[in-house]
């Protein structure tokens, strides 16, 4: 129990462009693994190429898994400011969409 509690104070100490950034990569490296597949495929046969491709879908589907819990995170993390500061997050609010506002008249 301990060591969860560790893991979200972890994640909650890196920024929110800090997890995209890494989640970046893992998406550029899921795709240079799949052009590699690809490679691979025409050089080294079809049981190669459906082994590799097995395990690029489940990693395919654990980084969209992750994708759900950092999503969840930062709305959690917003959620918990909204209560701690609910003014200041209705001025915000108003001042976003003000500033959306005359943008978009422009």
């Amino acid at each position: 129990m301990a060591t969860a509690a560790a893991t979200r104070t972890r994640r909650r100490a890196r920024t929110p462009e800090a997890e995209l950034a890494d989640l970046r990569s893992q998406v550029l490296e899921l795709g240079s693994d799949l052009g590699d597949l690809v490679t691979r495929a025409k050089t080294e046969g079809t049981a190669l190429a459906e082994a590799e491709l097995a395990q690029l879908q489940s990693r395919i589907v654990e980084l969209g898994g992750s994708l759900k819990e950092h999503g969840r995170e930062a709305i959690d993390r917003i959620e918990e400011t909204v209560q701690e500061h609910p003014a200041g997050s209705l001025l915000a609010a108003f001042a976003a969409g003000a500033l959306l506002t005359v943008l978009l008249k422009r």
